[in-house]
């Protein structure tokens, strides 16, 4: 970073003169693993990010370590998204009016009757039919927002459908220009009833919306639709994995059911998941989450549906259950019923963590991860340091991590055995000391045995 203010040097150069005198060189193979880091030019803080990778070689953020040329760890602090939490969409709830059609009239019926006293004739004058639905109309003219989709809630059918809709915009109720389309549904999976309801739409705020189908669903009647608003900044999708079921899978207690493990790697900050079906497949289970195939178990999800299904030509699938944060490695399922052979793996969905360091060696740097080694970690006087400064007035770069390396392998989480010398050297001063005076007791106790002269 190029330009820094006066108040970010000051506290980077305080940082790195308080650890100057106590860090010392580590060596990598030390570490399981170690990955070089890219860094922008002239960065003296940066931010590298936290992957998949990174999480399978250390325990914790406590067994890592970013080093200098010379081997030196460099100050970092890990870096949680402080938003976690925060609403990404506003949304905005409008009753739908039915638009109808006029009712046609009937042609009148001619009736002609002969016989001995002539011809007569019966006209009996056409009858109005019922008007038809042939859309609904939105009143968004307080919306002050354009939205990035609908979603709508219809009239509760008895039967599963498909039924495909566009969505249109009017400032006047004359002219209308296209905004969206999608397919909508109501699907019978198992015991539950679900609903694909989601239209993306490109629209202007305000004015009026005119849904209408294409298809013929009997009875479909549309009660209302909800705007969904996009508030500020929408996050970038989160890193993912797929995991397999391990083959260590057993039967549970309950013979209806069978359960499966699935191990991530390491322990990420899952933020959702979901099941993955191999073709066409449902199941109800409970999920539970852990740092040990010992457990203890989390509970994170009850009875939740997960299902994959092709639908008259479309491809439908359950949302992801969203957990907030769940930092786990091991993830058990616990289906309802048994799954009679469905193959199935589990994604995962992790926040995209960083760590911010601050330079006090020279490039290259390399993230090493893995160790027993007490250098390692997070440094908490940065961390302090950095919260007290006001976050929008420094811009920090993004410095980007390049293959990963083999360093030290699973031996650098394996304790050396050394001998114990001042334990040793304890146990033979005292055993002497015993002899000594064991000996001198002896002697002592012989002399006092002789007669006197």
């Amino acid at each position: 970073m190029s330009k820094r203010s006066p108040l970010l040097r000051a506290s980077v150069a305080c940082v790195g003169a308080a650890l100057a005198a106590t860090a010392a060189a580590l060596d990598p193979l030390e570490f399981v693993a170690g990955w070089p880091i890219e860094t922008p030019a002239d960065a003296e803080v940066f931010d590298v990010p936290l992957t998949a990778e990174v999480y399978a070689a250390a325990e914790s953020v406590r067994q890592i370590a970013i080093l200098d040329a010379n081997g030196e760890p460099q100050p970092f602090f890990r870096r949680v998204p402080a938003t976690l939490s925060a609403p990404t969409e506003r949304r905005v709830v409008l009753e739908a009016s039915p638009l109808y059609v006029g009712g046609a009239t009937t042609a009148p019926s001619v009736g002609v009757t002969t016989g001995p006293a002539g011809t007569s004739v019966t006209v009996v004058p056409g009858s109005a039919s019922s008007p038809a639905i042939a859309g609904f109309v939105l009143d968004a003219r307080e919306v002050d927002s354009a939205p990035a989709a609908l979603e709508l809630d219809w009239r509760e059918l008895p039967q599963p459908f498909l039924l495909d809709v566009a969505v249109e915009q009017s400032t006047d109720l004359t002219s209308w220009s296209n905004v969206g389309r999608a397919s909508v549904a109501q699907l019978a999976i198992g015991d539950a009833e679900v609903r694909h309801v989601r239209v993306p739409v490109r629209a202007s705020s305000g004015g009026y919306y005119r849904i209408t189908s294409r298809g013929n669903v009997a009875d479909w009647h549309l009660l209302r639709a909800t705007l969904v608003i996009s508030v500020g900044q929408q996050p970038a999708a989160p890193p993912s994995i797929r995991v397999p079921p391990l083959a260590v899978a057993v039967a549970s207690e309950d013979p209806s059911a069978d359960t499966l493990y699935f191990d991530a790697g390491g322990s990420l900050p899952v933020e959702s998941l979901a099941l993955v079906f191999a073709g066409d497949g449902w199941v109800r289970a409970d999920v539970a989450a852990s740092r040990s195939m010992d457990g203890p178990w989390i509970p994170v999800a009850y009875r939740e549906l997960f299902y994959s299904l092709s639908f008259e030509g479309r491809e439908f699938a359950s949302e992801p259950v969203k957990l907030g944060r769940q930092e786990a490695r091991y993830w058990r399922v616990v289906p309802d019923t048994p799954l009679r052979g469905q193959r199935l793996e589990l994604e995962v969905a992790f926040q995209q963590e960083h760590l911010r360091v601050a330079t006090r060696g020279g490039a290259p740097y390399l993230l090493v991860a893995g160790t027993l080694a007490d250098e390692a970690g997070p440094d908490a006087t940065l961390a302090s340091v950095w919260s007290a400064l006001d976050p929008p007035a420094v811009a920090v770069p993004l410095a980007t991590l390049g293959p990963r390396r083999e360093l030290g392998g699973g031996g650098a989480l394996v304790a050396p055995r050394v001998f114990p010398w001042r334990t040793a050297a304890l146990w033979t001063v005292l055993i002497v000391g015993v002899l000594v005076v064991g000996a001198m007791a002896v002697r002592l106790a012989k002399e006092m045995q002789k007669p006197s002269s």
